[in-house]
């Protein structure tokens, strides 16, 4: 392999995660030379999904290596199940609910490859800059997605269903009349009024808490909680402009797909990434897994011209701009300008039923007020079979917040609000039993930071927020910088339109312009 890989490139990409992915694609696809490493023999880094065998794998090495350490650690893993089923258990299991099986860890790892639990899961907003990216570039035929079917939240001590749509508000039980025409009042004003209108609306409330705003438009603390919390994703200490901004957001993605404004990605957020990578693949770049980074050095050659040069298992490599993620670039090459930053909490469970009983599988998000009454909210994500993240019987279900003291102790709470931590499965009781969890703090790395060198660009690591809107805002600012004044990921054609140079032609030529492309396209 070394042998036939060549030392120059236009572009170099070192690793496999989002915004180091979609920066790939998008410069092999105007036709820039590639090569994309990784050191790890996976795609996605810290924005990957594992299946439970190489979850296992994944753990083991946070809990040996100091260097991934330096990005998750406080790891804690916790089993509530036997390793092994028992005899009396399995006949016990009439006195439950026989069409529960009762797992054990050994179950577990004989189903392993059903399994894709994600170290970022996120959610695309319907009307979001990612699903409209998906969709002109045309690389969304690489992916599948599912509809969030409900938004929860916590209210009065117990999950309740958020009216989402305008059917939804007139169908729900929780809100008098009154309150249905002022919510519905509200999100009409929020969504339909211009540019001019909101900011007259809003002129002396911008930097004013939300709450404050929707207390003096009248709203009960009902109404309150659904727009603050669950609508607008915010907390009590959340700015007016803030959650004006993301309550639209919300409300305009509503409709587009289903009756959430909220996709989750088919096998795992973790499949994102890669269908960036295949793109880049398909028009030329060159992928190398397993290939740490040993040394980075900038050169200024002949003219003033700079070149970066990589060292990699002994071999030499030549770039024009290298693209590197802020976790494997060499501290010599980042600004040491301080940036302030809040780690994460994050944990995942695996349950023996959903959250809320539901006639057909849900695909749930629930926003979890703050228990304690602060500015950490919690936002959790439960996922079922159908989306291919679990074997039959079982659900995933992620917790993500800002990190206050640790993982197990910022989101213990909210858990034993909505599983029973008991590891008796044959008892019968109204909440989803637990039967595995994982909690973890990763370094928050998502803060924009500087590279001490021009043609060296950074990229930042995952964030707290639900959706990937950071993500692909600076992946295409990065581009911008390698390529001024080219197109942004243009839209990729699909098979049947590649025209073969001659019949005798091994492959596509990926080289045509795109005036080429434009007179293959079938008349509309």
């Amino acid at each position: 392999m070394d042998d036939d890989l060549p030392t120059d490139f236009q572009v170099i990409v070192v690793g496999t995660g989002m915004v180091e992915s979609i920066v790939a694609a998008a410069c092999s696809r105007i036709g820039k030379n590639v090569l994309h490493l990784d050191s790890s023999d996976h795609y996605g880094g810290l924005w990957a999904s594992y299946n439970f065998d190489g979850l296992q794998k994944f753990i083991k090495e946070v809990s040996e290596d100091p260097k991934r350490q330096e990005q998750v650690y406080n790891l804690s893993e916790k089993w509530y199940i036997e390793k092994d089923v028992s005899e009396e258990a399995e006949e016990n299991k009439t006195d439950a609910d026989p069409a529960k099986k009762i797992w054990s860890q050994t179950k577990f790892a004989a189903e392993y490859r059903k399994f894709n639990i994600d170290m970022t899961p996120k959610l695309l907003f319907s009307r979001g800059p990612l699903v409209e990216l998906l969709i002109s570039s045309n690389i969304a035929r690489y992916a599948e997605f599912r509809c969030v079917t409900r938004v929860l939240t916590w209210l009065d001590d117990r999950l309740m269903p958020v009216p989402c749509s305008r059917a939804d508000v007139f169908a729900t039980d929780s809100v008098s009349i009154l309150e249905k025409r002022q919510l519905m009042k509200m999100l009409t004003a929020i969504v339909g009024n211009t540019e001019e209108e909101m900011e007259q609306e809003f002129k002396d409330w911008n930097d004013k808490p939300f709450k404050d705003y929707l207390t003096h438009k009248g709203l009960t603390p009902n109404l309150i909680h659904y727009v603050l919390f669950a609508i607008a994703g915010g907390t009590d200490k959340m700015n007016c402009r803030d959650g004006v901004k993301e309550s639209k957001k919300f409300l305009m993605s509503l409709g587009r797909y289903g009756n959430t404004p909220f996709l989750w990605p088919m096998y795992g957020s973790g499949e994102l990434p890669q269908c960036f990578c295949r793109l880049c693949a398909v028009f030329g770049g060159v992928y190398c897994l397993n290939r740490p980074i040993d040394k980075v050095e900038h050169k200024v050659v002949d003219e003033g011209k700079s070149i970066v040069v990589i060292e990699s298992k002994s071999k030499t490599l030549n770039c024009d701009h290298l693209v590197i993620g802020i976790n494997e670039c060499p501290k010599d090459l980042i600004s040491p300008e301080p940036t302030e930053s809040t780690d994460i909490s994050k944990a995942v469970f695996i349950t023996n039923a959903s959250i809320m009983p539901s006639e057909k599988e849900p695909l749930t998000l629930l926003r979890f007020p703050s228990l304690d009454g602060g500015d950490h909210a919690v936002t959790v994500l439960e996922v079922g079979p159908a989306t291919g993240s679990c074997p039959k019987g079982l659900f995933v279900v992620y917790m993500i917040t800002s990190k206050v003291t640790d993982a197990e102790n910022d989101l213990m709470p909210y858990a034993q609000r909505i599983f029973d931590m008991n590891a008796d499965q044959t008892e019968t009781t109204e909440k989803p039993k637990c039967l595995w969890s994982v909690f973890y703090n990763v370094r928050d790395t998502s803060a924009p930071v500087a590279s001490l060198v021009d043609n060296v660009h950074l990229c930042s690591g995952p964030d707290s927020g639900l959706d990937f809107d950071r993500a692909v805002e600076q992946a295409e600012q990065i581009f911008k910088k390698i390529c001024p004044g080219e197109e942004f990921l243009p839209r990729a054609p699909d098979p049947e339109e590649i025209v073969f140079e001659d019949d005798a032609a091994p492959g596509p030529d990926f080289e045509r312009t795109l005036e080429d492309e434009e007179e293959q396209k079938p008349e509309e």
